[in-house]
């Protein structure tokens, strides 16, 4: 090591100039990171999302879902298969394991799903989805107008728009929503078809035979060629109206004798507004692996650019960014690691007395963070809370490994020595332990790299960056310290420090008094231990840390068979409200459709309600406030209120929900009873809100059943007049007509006086040419209000309802165990089964795994000590005063009030790779020092009174560097919180267990065995 040493010493100049060159290097590379708000990942989900127009729900189960779900579930890795089905439509998504090549998991299950397309009823659409964190929209725009229609808007936004932001690189998808589409419509008079003998076919075909486009070969004329064109399409609304259907006689019957034309808009059931204003909204989705931020700046600076194309009184306002998040938690992240640098640098100050050693020692910090940035764009991580967490995390440990080498180096010059005399000895003696502790603190992270699930997703960033960080500070301890050190340090000799001195004597007289007594030891590892039972069973567990990020989701769901206005009604009393709500920015409504989802009912939808960064509530207090608001005002509407980010993560994950409650059973009618008293049940636990039940009445429907015996007197068939029924109702589109960028369809069908009141459909007349007259509908058919089937949900084939709810100022597993309590009190029908699944599900996957995790790293910390330390005892000691440290996480999560969640896990894990390097730096020194004199208890005081200063300031500036990420100042800062508390708990603790246990136990654990081995080792060198 002594070589390693003096290399460092003479080559200074050039080591010195390496690191700023890679310090340079870092700096610049920062800005070509992308930055996003979780780390880059593919979820192991794939959905097939399958489009049938209005088909019934229970043909779309047994015709479409059921084959599709038989066909994916044979695809290799597949976990679980879940399937949401409703009218014309059905959501199938397919889980993996998290080890799985996605890739190839979505290839195999695009082939399983192409390879039954041919069997599926002809009309069946489907499309198939990857999951990535880039999957759901990163900011939304609005444009309304109190002038301009709906119509007019959302040509602005299609036609204007889109194309412009579409082409913005990194920009994957420009979704349009709301406003109104424009069409013409050939309104039949059903009283002049029998007159002209003329049906709806023919009609048709007329349209669409003089709306035509061909090519009728070339022409070569004076070495010209020319394409010819045969171009009859419409180019003005009266050529349709004047189109010849036939010929009766020498007069022409045009459509317009038998229709009326008009320029109209399709028909939606979908209607989006923001701020009081009937809306059309954009949403921007990014590709994957891109830079969400710049994306978004290249976005509104384009939406500038565009701003005077548009007309005067169009306004835009922005109702959702999620890069205001992003940039706002780097920059608390970035604001906390600038603060933990100082404060580790004050402290380090206070105990070295000099601020040119101090220097030496904290250069290390920002060299370390522009190296691990280098490092950061090689491996592919982008900037997000966590990868920049495990930079503030490093703050304090970065300094860990220079602060051993500088009081080295200073106790070497106070004996007198010179500058590089003292620099190289100080440096080569403290490598190896240096390596030992450096090991042990890797050995810990290195296991997570391996985490599945989300808490893969978050801390797979942070350890992996930790790491780096951690290898780089070792790497500049050893070679730029020593550097900087001999060139800069001081050697004029300072008084001893009083506050110091006076420390030492009172840890001297203490450890002197645990190592005659050896009992007090023990009492305080009985005492330790009990507490930390006593303190785990009334700790509040949760999943993930409960963050604000500033932006809040209201699903609501009206009473079934609710119009798009009439739902829109009952809204009125929270789109009045949420102005007077001094915190709300901006906020876009959706009905009939969600951000997520692009199809749900009438009487479903979403609010995104968009909050000041300038607030004095907190997200979770305004979402009480709107639930206490829907239950008083509009109790009807059955209100979910959540976060976006939180829910994302669970929807990409597979959760449905935080609290799902999984009924399984092959009678739907009574899995639905089961699920409706439990849900009922659930009303009575403390913290359990939004409260849906898996299910809601089936919408009301209109039957038609044909008559077959009546169908057959008249000469027809059940298909014919199912047809003449979907054109006369709903319309057929005969073709389109092209009006400069536009394709404006053509659509067919009775006027609304026919079809407006039920008694008017039963009526309805219908002319068919082959028996040449008009029948009444209900001639030949019956006509009922019915109530329609409910939803249906699978998983794995089986049928199953999932009641769902949120969790409000409680924690996860008091609520769980409530939960569970409550499902084991269940008295439930013969074949009908339950299971709590949601975050909990989640959360004791990853607590396993971490517990996993957690005594893996400490066999590997013991295989490690007895490499370095040769005897069991010895290891054994040092890993028993280190794991005593996590008591202080139990003590300071309870406290401070704070969940025990994978991010307090997280650090419950680190603490024992970083505290064991004290127990490393103490007894190596009582090893070195028992082979000049075999007494324990001197060698343990001596090595106590030498190691105690370093000791003190790792730990001491660890502590600090967590501080500001532990006060969690700012949106996104509470992702790390429980990680911080947990550090600084452990830490604190650590220098008791470091500094009086681990001494008293290897005296008691080696006594004169030890003597015995020094011995003979010191016999055997000599």
């Amino acid at each position: 090591m002594n070589k390693v040493a003096s290399f460092t010493v003479n080559n200074r100049r050039a080591l010195i100039f390496i690191f700023l060159f890679l310090s340079a290097t870092g700096f610049y590379l920062v800005n070509k990171i992308p930055q996003g708000v979780f780390p880059d990942a593919t979820f192991p989900r794939i959905a097939v999302m399958v489009d049938y127009g209005l088909t019934p729900i229970k043909e779309m189960e047994m015709e479409v879902a059921k084959p599709i779900e038989e066909a994916v579930m044979m695809v290799e890795g597949v976990q679980r298969v879940r399937s949401s089905i409703s009218r014309g439509s059905a959501e199938i998504n397919i889980d993996f394991q998290w080890n799985a090549d996605m890739f190839q998991s979505y290839q195999l299950v695009q082939a399983q799903v192409s390879g039954i397309q041919s069997e599926l009823p002809a009309g069946v659409t489907l499309e198939v989805r990857r999951f990535t964190t880039s999957t759901y929209p990163v900011a939304g725009y609005s444009l309304y107008s109190d002038n301009e229609n709906l119509l007019q808007l959302r040509d602005i936004a299609v036609y204007t728009l889109r194309p412009q932001l579409a082409a913005i690189p990194g920009v994957y998808n420009v979704e349009v929503m709301g406003g109104k589409e424009r069409e013409f419509r050939v309104e039949l008079d059903a009283d002049k078809l029998p007159a002209y003998q003329m049906d709806y076919n023919e009609i048709a075909r007329a349209i669409q035979e003089n709306n035509s486009l061909n090519y009728v070969g070339r022409l070569e004329e004076f070495n010209k060629l020319y394409l010819n064109i045969a171009d009859n399409r419409y180019q003005k609304m009266s050529e349709i109206e004047n189109t010849i259907i036939r010929n009766q006689g020498e007069t022409p019957i045009r459509l317009k004798d038998v229709a009326k034309v008009i320029s109209s808009v399709k028909e939606t059931f979908i209607a989006c507004e923001s701020n009081q204003h009937p809306a059309v909204l954009i949403t921007i989705i990014k590709q994957p692996g891109t830079n969400a931020v710049s994306i978004m700046k290249a976005v509104d600076e384009k939406l500038a650019e565009l701003k005077p194309v548009l007309p005067e009184d169009v306004n835009m306002s922005k109702w959702y960014d999620m890069t205001r998040f992003i940039r706002s938690s780097i920059k608390n992240v970035r604001d906390s690691i600038l603060i933990g640098a100082f404060l580790t640098m004050l402290i380090l100050l206070i105990f070295l007395r000099r601020l040119r050693i101090t220097l030496v020692t904290v250069i290390i910090i920002p060299v370390a963070v522009m190296i691990s940035f280098i490092f950061i764009k090689i491996t592919g991580m982008n900037l997000s809370v966590m990868s920049l967490g495990g930079l503030a995390a490093a703050i304090g440990i970065l300094v860990d490994n220079a602060i051993v080498v500088v009081e080295n180096i200073e106790r070497h010059l106070e004996m007198g020595k010179t500058r590089n005399q003292a620099v190289m000895e100080a440096t080569g003696e403290i490598i190896a332990p240096l390596l030992s502790a450096t090991l042990t603190t890797l050995v810990v992270l290195v296991p997570l790299v391996f985490l599945t699930g989300v808490p893969g997703i978050f801390f797979k960033a942070l350890a992996l960056t930790l790491t780096l960080a951690i290898v780089a500070s070792m790497l500049l301890a050893v070679f730029l310290t020593p550097a900087v050190a001999v060139t800069f340090i001081s050697t004029k000799k300072r008084k001893p420090g009083k506050m110091m001195a006076r420390i030492v004597n009172a840890h001297q007289k203490t450890l002197k008094f645990g190592l005659k007594t050896p009992v007090t030891a023990y009492l305080l590892i009985v005492v330790t231990v009990v507490a930390s039972i006593y303190l785990f069973k009334r700790i509040p567990s949760g999943f993930l840390p409960l963050w604000d990020e500033g932006t809040i989701v209201l699903d609501y769901l009206a009473p079934p068979g609710s119009s798009v206005d009439g739902t829109r009604t009952m809204l009125k009393t929270i789109t009045d409200y949420l102005p007077s709500i001094p915190e709300v920015e901006d906020y876009s409504l959706r009905t009939g459709r969600s951000l997520a989802h692009p199809r749900t009912h009438a009487n479903d939808g979403d609010f995104v309600i968009n909050l000041k960064q300038d607030r004095t509530r907190s997200a979770f207090e305004i979402m009480d406030e709107l639930r206490n608001l829907i239950e008083q005002k509009e109790p009807n509407l059955s209100p979910e209120i959540f976060q976006v980010l939180p829910d994302r993560l669970n929807d990409l994950s597979g959760e449905i929900a935080p609290v799902v409650v999984k009924v399984y059973g092959k009678n739907l009618e009574t899995i639905q009873q089961v699920a409706a008293g439990i849900a009922d049940s659930l009303e009575n636990i403390d913290g359990v809100v939004d409260i849906y039940p898996g299910f809601e009445a089936g919408e009301p429907e209109l039957t038609i059943r044909i008559k077959p015996e009546a169908v057959a007197r008249f000469g027809l068939t059940p298909q014919t007049v199912n047809d003449a029924i979907y054109m006369a109702l709903w319309g057929t589109e005969t073709t389109r007509v092209m009006e400069g960028i536009k394709l404006i369809p053509v659509r067919m069908r009775y006027p609304y006086k026919y079809a407006s009141h039920f008694e008017q459909i039963e009526t309805l007349p219908l002319y068919f040419p082959e028996i040449k007259r008009t029948v009444a509908l209900n001639e030949i058919a019956d006509v009922k209000k019915v109530l329609g089937k409910t939803d249906i949900e699978h998983e794995n084939l089986s049928q199953v309802v999932n009641i769902e709810a949120q969790i409000s100022g409680r924690d996860l597993g008091s609520t769980a165990a409530d939960i569970q309590q409550l499902l084991h009190d269940q008295h439930l029908p013969p074949g009908v089964t339950v299971q709590l699944s949601g975050q909990y599900e989640s959360q004791q996957q990853a607590f396993s795994e971490l517990l996993l995790i957690l005594v893996l790293a400490a066999l590997i910390i013991f295989i490690i000590l007895l490499f370095e330390f040769k005897t069991f005892r010895t290891a054994l000691a040092i890993l028993i005063g280190t794991a005593l440290s996590v008591s202080g996480v139990f003590l300071f999560l309870w406290l401070s009030d704070t969940t025990l969640d994978i991010s307090a896990f997280m650090g419950m894990i680190m603490i024992i790779g970083i505290v064991v390097n004290n127990g490393i730096l103490l007894i190596d020194y009582t090893e070195k020092y028992l082979k000049e004199n075999p007494s324990i208890p001197e060698a343990l005081l001596m090595a106590s009174r030498v190691r105690l200063r370093p000791i003190l300031m790792t730990t001491l500036s660890s502590i600090f560097g967590f501080i500001p990420l532990a006060f969690a100042i700012g949106e996104g800062a509470e992702m790390l919180k429980p990680l911080a508390i947990s550090m600084i708990g452990g830490m604190s603790l650590s220098m008791i267990f470091s500094l009086f246990v681990i001494p008293v136990l290897y005296q008691s654990f080696n006594g004169k065995k030890v003597k015995e081995e020094i011995l003979l080792e010191v016999k055997e060198e000599v």
